[in-house]
């Protein structure tokens, strides 16, 4: 069951983080580019995915905590409404079902991008950074983790969108080095919000951890790698093959599709992982 529940996890980040991002990048884009059908449609399906994930999500920790195969309604109703887990995640399912009326992707993008930061952000206050260490800094490390979320959905749902615009035939060079440029500007300070609460996570979980478990490590090695990779080639598009698409060199125009889609591939990886290390105890058991 631990595989099943992490794979959704994974499947509800990207989802969600795929509707943040991209309506993040979208409004702040609004005057290069605006959502064609079939991004339209990625973001639809995105926000579906990520209302289905989260109830499962649901469905699966009352399935653990009642050991049973199928949790039954009473079970249920005790998780949603006497855990700390099921109330976040009653105000998260509630957010999430707003994303799913497809008539904010069309005209209101940022209202959108909002509802699913917020969604997003409130999976910090169930994270294993909010629960390690005194009560007293509970919301402080909620907080950090929330930071970190919100700078990995921008990021992820970004590249999704990059990815959409470099595949399409045939390709708008100017609008993709006006979109590319924008990106770059926010995911600077995406990418710094992400390694600074990511190193501060690290902190949290591990500092208070006595003995800490070699496969949770393996996997938090793992990430820290592909992230550290998803870094270095968003340094190569922003100095290297962007200004090469502003000259309008055959080689950058050719070799920015394989580094977006490289860097989108490498974070979806990278979701995988956090969705193993969510089900996986940071302490040695």
């Amino acid at each position: 069951m631990s595989a099943a529940f992490a794979l959704v996890r994974a499947a509800h980040f990207l989802s969600l983080m795929t509707v943040f991002g991209a309506s993040a990048l979208l409004w702040q884009a609004r005057d290069i580019r605006g959502i064609d059908e079939t991004m339209q449609r990625v973001i639809n399906a995105s926000a579906w995915i990520a209302f289905v994930t989260a109830a499962l999500w649901i469905v699966l920790v009352a399935r653990e905590v009642g050991d049973v195969a199928v949790p039954d309604a009473g079970l249920l109703a005790d998780i949603t409404t006497k855990t700390y887990f099921g109330k976040v995640g009653i105000w998260r399912l509630i957010l999430l079902l707003a994303l799913c009326d497809s008539w904010y992707s069309i005209r209101y993008p940022g209202p959108r991008a909002i509802v699913a930061g917020a969604a997003l952000a409130l999976l910090g206050l169930t994270s294993h950074a909010a629960s390690s260490g005194a009560v007293s800094l509970f919301f402080a490390r909620a907080a950090v983790d929330a930071a970190h979320l919100l700078a990995a959905g921008f990021w992820v749902g970004g590249l999704v969108v990059l990815v959409h615009e470099v595949l399409a035939e045939p390709r708008d060079v100017p609008r993709l080095v006006a979109l590319l440029r924008r990106f770059s500007r926010w995911g600077v300070v995406s990418v710094s919000v992400l390694v600074i609460a990511g190193a501060l996570n690290g902190v949290f979980i591990l500092g208070e951890t006595p003995q800490w478990s070699g496969t949770y490590v393996t996997l938090l090695a793992t990430k820290i790698v592909l992230a550290a990779f998803m870094v270095a080639v968003a340094l190569v598009n922003k100095f290297s093959i962007l200004p090469g698409l502003a000259r309008n060199e055959a080689e950058a125009i050719d070799t920015i599709p394989l580094t977006v889609i490289a860097e989108l591939s490498s974070a979806v990886v990278v979701l995988v992982i956090v969705g193993f290390l969510g089900v996986t105890p940071p302490m040695q058991m």
